[in-house]
């Protein structure tokens, strides 16, 4: 039995069609995939915000949308759990108030999810006197958060809901996602178009493009084939490496990438768990022989795996075991001779990993 079978058509009257169908299985799935998409339009369809004209729909082993059946059951039916970009707080209500309007929302359901439970887990005691306008971006998602928890969801939808926080506060409040998950195993639907995002909280991933299935399948598997869809815009890729065995040694960090040594700025990163480094493509020097008596620590040994051109730009993707991309010009391109499956070594200086 899946956690959330989809299968609807729908056609909008500007002529964008969404034509979807995928299974989840997974306790927490990303829903990933460019802007325009239709990411948006699968959450609002899977709550009931929209009626799709064709397909049907299963959440566990309930029918919440089925063409052929007439089967469409209403938002408030569908014990379904939707945090927002924008949080979408009561603003006249304090943080007490909008967790209890959640409660008040709380269908029949096997969960039972305690008001004092969720103010510990999320960490809003603090809050609960105050009013949305008091608080930062990061403490309204927790408590948009702790509202959608306490209405019991048989599946919880989120939105983009890091989109507008700044990089420490996304991570902060994945931390508190991820233990809500943990904390009561339930099946959670999370749409982004950051891959970073995805390879750290998901364990299953659905990409699509323009209303269309593209692939599913374990984050590093699925977000790491060469190809332009996983790329957030259309100016390259963000290369994602995972990184194990972090220690700290004679004043450097130094990691281990499929088996390659890697140097790192000094950061605090946890020496026991994966983690990932973000670089850009352009930081990349490639070069088709070792080279000696440089400055720059990191010298990685892959092979070509795919080469494109976009915008005047030739992308080189490099396999070490994960794939990354580099960034160069035509005429080095012509220069290093490149071709698919020829081996390289690939520059990076420390500072330019984060």
């Amino acid at each position: 039995m899946s956690l959330l079978s989809f299968r609807c058509r729908h056609r909008y009257a500007a002529g964008f069609e969404l034509d979807l169908e995928f299974e989840i299985n997974h306790l927490f799935a990303a829903l990933f995939g460019p802007s325009g998409s239709g990411k948006t339009s699968v959450l609002s369809i899977v709550a009931g915000l929209l009626r799709p004209q064709n397909g049907n729909i299963r959440i566990a082993n309930r029918v919440v949308y089925d063409a052929v059946e007439a089967v469409c059951l209403t938002p408030e039916n569908r014990n379904i759990g939707f945090v927002f970009q924008d949080a979408l707080l009561f603003p006249h209500l304090s943080v007490e108030q909008n967790l209890r309007y959640g409660q008040r929302r709380r269908a029949k359901s096997s969960r039972n999810i305690e008001f004092s439970r969720v103010v510990d887990v999320l960490e809003i005691g603090s809050l609960l006197k105050r009013f949305p306008r008091n608080l930062s971006g990061g403490e309204r998602q927790r408590v948009a958060l702790g509202r959608a928890l306490l209405s019991s969801p048989e599946l919880l939808l989120m939105d983009e809901p890091l989109a507008s926080l700044d990089d420490p506060l996304k991570g902060r409040v994945l931390t508190y996602l991820e233990r809500a998950v943990a904390e009561w195993n339930i099946p959670t639907l999370f749409v982004t178009h950051s891959q970073a995002e995805v390879r750290r909280a998901a364990s299953w991933v659905i990409v699509i493009d323009k209303g269309r299935f593209v692939c599913a399948g374990l984050p590093d598997e699925a977000l790491g084939e060469p190809t332009p869809m996983t790329w957030t815009n259309s100016t390259g890729p963000v290369n994602l490496l995972r990184i194990e065995g972090i220690e700290k040694a004679n004043g450097l960090v130094k990691a281990c990438v499929n088996g390659q040594s890697i140097f790192l700025p000094i950061m605090n990163l946890p020496s026991a768990s994966a983690s990932f480094i973000q670089f850009r493509p352009a930081d990349v020097i490639l070069s088709r022989r070792d080279v000696s008596g440089l400055s720059v620590r990191n010298h990685l040994h892959g092979s070509v795996r795919q080469i494109l051109t976009l915008d005047g730009a030739v992308f080189v993707a490099i396999d070490i075991g994960q794939v990354f991309w580099a960034k160069i010009t035509q005429q080095a391109a012509t220069e290093l001779e490149l071709k698919v499956g020829c081996e390289l070594t690939c520059l990076l200086k420390a500072h330019s990993l984060r």
